[in-house]
């Protein structure tokens, strides 16, 4: 399941920071260039991770850590995270979705395992 998450959410992650780039508005979200470099960073090193089979449990741990505290203080905070980047209620949801996940895979006996 770790591997699964880091293969998965790394490439979509990829997409998100090329798509930032070439269109700063995409649904209700706005991505600015830190938002974008952010998201191909944490992209690559998932997609590496997942891709190569190495560390898969600590990265979906990792990642499940800091994209869950990412989306509580985007709610906490509202509109911008650590006044870093904005942010909106989907962005928030989608963060802490992700970080769960990545909870889950990086904790889940399936993970253990691996």
């Amino acid at each position: 399941m770790a591997k699964m998450y880091c293969q998965w959410v790394g490439v979509i992650l990829l997409a998100l920071g090329i798509i930032g780039f070439l269109t700063p508005e995409f649904l209700t979200l706005h991505f600015t260039p830190l938002h974008n470099v952010i998201h191909l960073a944490s992209g690559a090193i998932l997609a590496y991770l997942g891709f190569t089979g190495t560390s898969v449990k600590i990265g979906a741990q990792a990642f499940g850590v800091i994209y869950t505290l990412v989306g509580l203080i985007g709610f906490v905070q509202g509109t911008t995270v650590l006044n870093l980047f904005p942010v909106n209620t989907l962005y928030n949801v989608i963060h802490l979705v992700v970080g769960l996940i990545g909870l889950w895979a990086g904790f889940s006996k399936e993970a253990a395992a691996a």
